[in-house]
Order: structure tokens, then C-alpha cells, then sequence
């Protein structure tokens, strides 16, 4: 059987015509879809229109707005105004339950799997939507609900298959590759049997050939009836994969059309592809000894100025020194060698590569084996769980151990600078105080830190210094705790009056 027919047998199908069919009504539309959070709109009268049997792409910069555009589609979130039609019919304020019933699935940025479940029984999970069987009937395991649960087997498997990962089908998801975690949380969303998938950055963490692999998958997908709308940062991936791509910018549709059509659009260069992502310039300091935190709304220029600072992006005007040379001009790999190391937003360990695999990656331009020696123990001592996990491949660590991996990486190229971008991005509450105290650690055993952090009160709480950045613009500068009881940045960013 073809993955597409293998698909096909266990997912559901979007009426009218495919991409070229001229249907009248499109299988999504959004008008005017607007989310305010306080202050801040997220989203900002938002047209989108999705066609059946489509592939369309959603981009944009960091703090876009694309996640939040997918949360109040699948009803997590409510919208301030707008329409949100599926065929014709408004889902605005139903339930995420609903909306799945209704025939929209999705997956998410950081994979959301049931870690202590097998592969078969995660997709399983997805069936269950649509079940008549109650609780008290799968208690009793009453005829129907058996029935179900044996369809429900059969069906998971075809689709386990049809991602080429039958063979996994018993194995605990928690202790899959990254790679394969991630075909487990689609085949799930597919169990469902959606009209409409939504995935949201399918090939972050994969490698080249990992991401070949995904486009092939995600065009079977089409091909069995489901209609395609992704996010995606991999611009070759989605100008190669997508018919139709939309573009915002800080919450705004900023373009749409074909690939082509989107690629030469200043617009979108200019915003996306950061030329002058920090329009007016940003001028800072970091000591010796200090943690300086950057605080900001989405798309500030928090994370463009590290990007700089790592020299990833070239300055469109300014100096960056460091140690009083200018570090601007350098490739990124003669800037990690002079002392700035970076753990990215994201972490983007190597899935596929154990934790000592990754560890070493750190220390790779390094000749000192002494000294490499002595910042494995060091490590060890800051996060002891990762000494356990040493042969473990860094994809399958849970969210808070890969964020610790990405900070000890950063660490094994002994430097003298680290910049941190988000580190408590998706870790539950627990786990981001124990990021936390290891920062401050970190600092206190001699390694001045740049924070980029979107927790406000937690980066200034841990920072001795910060600025505030809006529009690429510094509009506040001052000591953390004077930062931390400023009124201006209590209202708009710690969400208190």
C-alpha cells in the first residue's frame, strides 16, 4: 500500500475541489482576525483564506504572530474580533475538542507527545476524537468501546506505517529519536482524521536528509485528501514544499501569494530576511561579572541583536567590541574562538547525536584537553542529570534537559561572553527556576552573561542590569530592580498595573 492510500484509510477528507478545482468556498477563511493581550496586539486584522488541497505556507520573523494565529484557529485561544470560518461556518468560541471534531488538527513548536506511552498508544490518543464510546463504557469495556479501541489499533498502526515507523509501533515515545517523536505527533493529529492539518515548524531540529524525508511525507499527507497550512522557519523548505505562502510581521499580514511572487517582495525582505530588523541601532554594555538582560515585546530586535553579536547577521551600521576589538567584521566562528558563545532560542542540540557527542561539539575548536577535562566535571556539577544521560541522543531528553544541553554546549567552548537566548522558552515552572539558578551560577563562577528573555520578571529578577527594546529602539536602560519597579515596564511587560 502507498503512503498516500495508507493515509488516506486513516484520515478524513476535505470536500470541494483541490487546489486548482475552483471551488467558491475556501476550506479556512479568516477576516479580520485580531488578538490583544493588554497592550499588545499579537494580531492585528488578519485576512487568510486556505483552499482545499492546499499547501500553504504561514512565515514571518520571531514574535510574528504565526503561533498565536494557530491557537485561536484550533480554539486554545478566543480572538479579540474576527471570523474564523471553516467551509462556510464560524468556529469562533468553540472548544479545542470541537474544532478537532469539526475537522482541524494540529501539532506544535515543542512536541507534545505522551512520553511514558508507546508510539501506538500516542496515536491512539488521536482516535479517540472520534469515539461514540464514553468513560463509563471504556471502564466496562462494553462491546462498543472494545470495538473501538481494536479500529482504533488498526488504524493507529496503518498510519505509524505510513509515516515508516511501524517498526516502532511498541517502543516508549519518550525514548524515540527527535526525528521520529515527530512523525508519532503527526500520525496522532492524523488519527484524528482532519480536514485540516496545522503544523507548526515540522522540520525544526531535523537534519537535510531528515527534512527531505518530511516534504515527501507531508506531500503523501495532500495527497490522501488533507488540506496543508504550516509554519515553518526553513525558507528553503517552504519556498520548495508550499503553493501559497502568508507573511506577517508584528501581527500584520504583510504579504501573500505565490512563492516567487513572496520571495521578491521588499516587504517581506526587509522584515523577514533582516535587513534592518534594528532600525534605529542599539547601543549597550556587558562588565565582567555582570548579567545584562534584554526585555521586550515579540519582534523588538531581542534576538537580531545576539544573532549580531554572534555576528550569525552583519550589522547594517554600528561597532560590536569586545575586549575592545571590533568583533563586527568577523565570521561566526572566529567570534566563538575570541570568547562569545551562544545557546539559541530554540536549543537546537543535534537530535540525532548523543549528550557527550553534543558536549564535545562545544569544545570542538579547542585544543586544551585539560581544560576540556575539567569543564565536563564542571558541567557534570551544574547539571549532574546530563553526566546520566551521557549516551542518550540528545533528541529524546525531555525539554528542560535539551535547554540544559544547549547551555552546557555553549559552556564547553569556555567562554568568556554567553549569550542566552530564551531559556525558559516551554519549560514547566519548575524547571525554568532551576534554569535560573544555574545562570546565576554560571555567573557567580566568573562568566559575564547577555539575557535575552521573554519572562520579564524573571530576567530582571536574575539580571544586575537591563534595556528595554522596542521597535529595535532602546527606550529604557537601568539597574534590574529599579527596571523591575518601573511602572512603564510593570504595565506592558510583567502584565501588572
Amino acid at each position: 500500500m502507498a503512503p498516500s492510500d495508507a493515509l488516506r484509510s486513516g484520515s478524513g477528507s476535505g470536500s470541494g475541489s483541490g487546489p486548482d478545482g475552483g471551488q467558491t468556498v475556501p476550506l479556512l477563511e479568516v477576516r479580520g482576525l485580531t488578538k490583544r493581550f493588554g497592550g499588545l496586539r499579537a494580531l492585528d486584522s488578519v485576512d487568510l483564506m486556505v483552499a482545499t488541497g492546499q499547501i500553504h505556507g504561514l512565515i514571518g520573523p520571531n514574535g510574528a504572530g504565526k503561533t498565536t494565529f494557530f491557537n485561536l484557529v484550533t480554539g486554545l485561544l478566543v480572538p479579540t474580533s474576527g471570523e474564523i470560518l471553516l467551509e462556510g461556518t464560524s468556529i469562533v468560541g468553540r472548544k479545542p475538542h470541537q474544532v478537532t471534531r469539526a475537522g482541524i488538527a494540529r501539532t506544535f513548536q515543542n512536541i507534545r507527545l505522551f512520553k511514558a506511552m508507546t508510539a501506538l498508544e500516542n496515536v491512539m490518543v488521536g482516535h479517540d476524537a472520534r469515539n461514540r464510546a464514553g468513560v463509563l463504557e471504556a471502564v466496562l469495556r462494553t462491546r462498543r468501546a472494545r470495538r473501538e479501541e481494536s479500529e482504533a489499533g488498526r488504524a493507529a498502526m496503518r498510519l505509524l506505517g505510513a509515516m515508516g515507523i511501524a517498526a516502532l509501533a511498541n517502543q516508549v515515545a519518550g525514548n524515540l529519536s527527535y526525528g521520529d517523536q515527530r512523525r508519532v505527533e503527526i500520525a496522532r493529529a492524523l488519527g484524528t482524521q482532519p480536514r485540516l492539518l496545522l503544523l507548526d515548524e515540522p522540520t525544526a531540529g531535523m537534519n537535510p536528509s531528515e527534512k527531505l524525508a518530511m516534504t515527501d511525507l507531508i506531500r503523501d499527507v495532500r495527497e490522501s485528501g488533507v488540506t496543508i497550512l504550516l509554519i515553518e522557519h526553513d525558507m528553503k523548505f517552504v519556498m520548495g514544499l508550499c503553493e501559497v505562502i502568508t507573511v506577517l510581521d508584528f501581527g500584520v499580514r504583510i504579504a501573500a501569494g505565490p512563492p516567487e511572487q513572496v520571495q521578491r517582495d521588499p516587504k517581506v525582505i526587509e522584515a523577514y530576511l533582516g535587513h534592518g530588523a534594528v532600525d534605529e541601532g542599539i547601543s549597550l554594555t556587558v562588565g565582567n561579572a555582570e548579567i545584562v538582560t534584554l526585555i521586550g515585546g515579540n519582534g523588538a530586535g531581542k534576538t537580531t541583536t545576539l544573532k549580531a553579536i554572534s555576528s550569525v547577521l552583519r550589522p547594517a551600521a554600528g561597532e560590536i567590541l569586545f575586549e575592545g576589538e571590533r568583533t563586527d567584521r568577523l565570521p561566526s566562528h572566529e567570534v566563538v574562538r575570541r570568547g562569545i558563545c551562544q545557546a539559541p532560542e530554540g536549543r537546537r542540540i543535534f537530535p540525532r547525536m548523543s549528550v557527550k557527542d553534543n558536549l564535545e561539539m562545544g569544545a570542538y575548536a579547542r585544543r586544551d584537553s585539560d581544560g576540556i577535562g575539567a569543564d565536563f566535571d564542571r558541567i557534570f556539577a551544574l547539571f549532574p542529570v546530563l553526566r546520566q544521560r551521557l549516551r542518550q541522543q540528545g533528541g529524546t531528553l525531555s525539554g528542560g534537559e535539551q535547554q540544559m544541553l544547549a547551555i552546557a554546549r555553549a559552556l564547553m567552548a569556555s567562554p568568556k561572553l554567553l549569550l542566552l537566548d530564551e531559556p525558559s522558552m516551554g519549560l514547566a515552572p519548575m524547571m525554568v527556576d532551576r534554569i535560573f539558578e544555574v545562570v546565576r551560577e554560571i555567573n557567580t563562577q566568573g562568566t559575564p552573561i547577555l539575557l535575552v528573555e521573554q519572562n520579564a520578571q524573571m530576567a530582571l529578577q536574575t539580571a544586575q542590569r537591563g534595556y528595554v527594546l522596542e521597535s529595535g529602539t532602546v527606550v529604557l536602560e537601568d539597574e534590574a530592580a529599579a527596571l523591575l519597579g518601573n511602572d512603564q515596564v510593570r504595565k506592558s511587560y510583567l502584565g501588572t498595573a
